[in-house]
């Protein structure tokens, strides 16, 4: 008889897309986290793998991982005009 496991899988529900924007920005803001280590945080502890989640990250979240890998030298910086 096959063993069962009490771990529950998450499923991903399109329309959950503001709330797991806001838990990452509430990640992001209450620990020393960036936006990279937020996101990968919350997929580990939901159980899901990250490549699950590219459509459920806002355009705002994207620039603010971008701008996180930038400064982590995983992306080229790129050039910006000053206001």
């Amino acid at each position: 008889m096959p063993k069962t496991t009490n771990k529950k899988k998450t499923m991903l529900n399109l329309n959950d897309r503001t709330i797991f924007n806001e838990k990452i920005n509430h990640l992001v803001k209450t620990t020393d986290m960036n936006y990279l280590d937020a996101i990968l945080f919350y997929c580990e502890d939901k159980g899901l793998e990250p490549e699950t989640i590219k459509g459920l990250i806002s355009a705002e979240n994207k620039e603010n991982l971008r701008t996180d890998a930038e400064s982590l030298n995983f992306f080229p910086k790129t050039s910006k005009l000053p206001i």
